[in-house]
Formats: C-alpha cells, sequence, structure tokens
C-alpha cells in the first residue's frame, strides 16, 4: 500500500466506486431501471468495505480490502442475477403470476412489494455488516483467523450480544435484498441456499478456530447467542 502505484489503483477504484454508486442512485431515482440500483447497491457495498477496514482495521488494509477478488462464485452469481433481470426485464415473479392468469393489479402489488422488501433488506444487511465490522474494530478480518494475534480478542457486547456473526448475516440478507430489489425469483431462491451452505461451511470452520483460541469461554457464548442465520446454530 506504499508504492505509488498501489495507491493509485486504490484512488482509481474508490473514484470508479463512488461514481458508479452516485450515477447509479440518480439513474434509478429518474428512470426505475432495476440494474442500475443494483449496480448502486454492488458500488456502495464494496467501497464501504474498504473505507470500513482503512479507518476500523488499518492493520490489515490492501486493495483486497475492497473485496473485488472474492472469488469466481461471486461473481457468476451476480452474474446470474444479471442475466435473470435482462431476459425477465425485472419481471420474473410477477410474470409467473400473470401466467397464472391473475389480475394485473395483484401482480403491480407483488411488483411493488419485492421492491421495497428489497430495499429495506439491502439497507438492514449493509448496516448490519458496516456496524460488525465497525464495532469488532482490529479483530475483525475478511480472512478466517487460523492463529490468534496479540489484537484478537472475543467481542460480545454491541451488536455481537445478540448475533454472534452479525456480518455474515448482513451479507446474506444484503445479498437477497438485491435480487428483490430485481424481482428476480430464482436468483433470490438460488442466492438463498449457496449461500446458506457457504456460511454454514464457514461458520463451522471459523468457529473451530474460536474454540481453540477462546476455549470455555466462546462455548459458553455460542450456547447463548444465535448465530444470525436461519437454521445454523
Amino acid at each position: 500500500m506504499h508504492t505509488t502505484s498501489a495507491v493509485g489503483l486504490t484512488a482509481l477504484t474508490a473514484a470508479t466506486l463512488g461514481c458508479i454508486f452516485g450515477s447509479g442512485l440518480v439513474f434509478w431515482l429518474f428512470t426505475r431501471f432495476g440494474l442500475s440500483l443494483f449496480l448502486a447497491q454492488l458500488a456502495l457495498f464494496h467501497l464501504l468495505e474498504y473505507l470500513i477496514t482503512a479507518r476500523f482495521q488499518p492493520s490489515k488494509l490492501s486493495f483486497d480490502s475492497f473485496i473485488l477478488n472474492n472469488g469466481n462464485s461471486y461473481w457468476y452469481a451476480m452474474l446470474l442475477g444479471v442475466i435473470e433481470y435482462c431476459l425477465c426485464r425485472g419481471n420474473s415473479g410477477p410474470g409467473l403470476l400473470s401466467k397464472l392468469f391473475m389480475p394485473r393489479w395483484i401482480c403491480a402489488s407483488i411488483r411493488l412489494i419485492m421492491l421495497l422488501v428489497g430495499l429495506v433488506a439491502v439497507v438492514i444487511g449493509q448496516a448490519l455488516r458496516s456496524f460488525a465490522m465497525i464495532h469488532a474494530g482490529e479483530s475483525f478480518s475478511h480472512v478466517v483467523a487460523t492463529e490468534k494475534k496479540q489484537e484478537h480478542k472475543l467481542v460480545t457486547d454491541g451488536i455481537y450480544h445478540y448475533v454472534r456473526h452479525p456480518s455474515y448475516a448482513g451479507f446474506f440478507v444484503w445479498a437477497l435484498g438485491t435480487q428483490l430489489c430485481l424481482r428476480n425469483v430464482f436468483s433470490t431462491a438460488i442466492f438463498g441456499y449457496v449461500l446458506w451452505r457457504f456460511f454454514d461451511s464457514r461458520i463451522h470452520y471459523e468457529e473451530q478456530h474460536l474454540t481453540t483460541f477462546f476455549g470455555d469461554a466462546y462455548k459458553e457464548y455460542k450456547s447463548r447467542v444465535p448465530s444470525g442465520l436461519p437454521g445454523i446454530h
């Protein structure tokens, strides 16, 4: 992060994400074009990942903090949502109902409900993840810690008093919200299933190390605080 090229790349990436967020949001407000809102949500998410890391986890800061290199599966999933939206013109859910000869007003109501629920989910999910990163401070990491470092402590207050893995829960809710905003029925279902499987495995793996780091203190914490994701203890 101390080389001129690295600083330049970081600045360019942040500026690009900021422009995508701003222009996407403005374009959606005037046109209600779903993909522009989706791009704005996506850009803001990755921009906040970097900015919060820079402020609250500075020792871990790098270009990777944008988590743009989040794996091919992540971008394939996002592409799937875009493809469904383009093929169905943002109408996959209400479109199915119309084929069942539902009245137009019901289909229109479903469109509005999916958008509103999606917007609420995106806001709640983003807030939950951001607050989790902020409150955990240097104890938060984008990578599962396999060795306990000096600054690593067990955080059980704040948002962690109610949810063991608020950053995972936040991302889960946020991701589903983005697809609901696009009115993508199939992508919403696929996102939910794939993300649940991923976090189920990741939480199990991470908590093995947390139990090693903190022993009975973590076992007691785990026994009384839910993970934050349905069906994952």
